[in-house]
């Protein structure tokens, strides 16, 4: 039984991004969020400083831009992983 989560929009939804470059992934979170509210805060170096992570936070009003937004970081190239 899969049931999906009950979520409220709108509501603050948290992204994990990690890349080789901590400035271009500011630069990804910035273009990617636009106009919506957001906040983007330093997580951490890897252990060898190869990688970068933040974790943005964005306001979101709904499922669908929840998801578009997941996709927006999946397919940016500064982006490695998101979560």
């Amino acid at each position: 039984m899969d049931e999906k989560p009950h979520i409220e929009y709108p509501c603050w939804w948290t992204y994990a991004i990690v890349g080789p470059d901590e400035e271009d992934l500011r630069l990804a979170a910035g273009q990617i969020a636009k106009v919506a509210p957001h906040r983007v805060i330093f997580s951490k170096l890897s252990a060898h400083k190869r990688y970068a992570s933040l974790h943005v936070e964005i306001q979101v009003v709904s499922e669908e831009e929840r998801l578009r937004m997941f996709d927006a970081f999946r397919s940016d190239p500064r982006v490695k992983f998101v979560l």
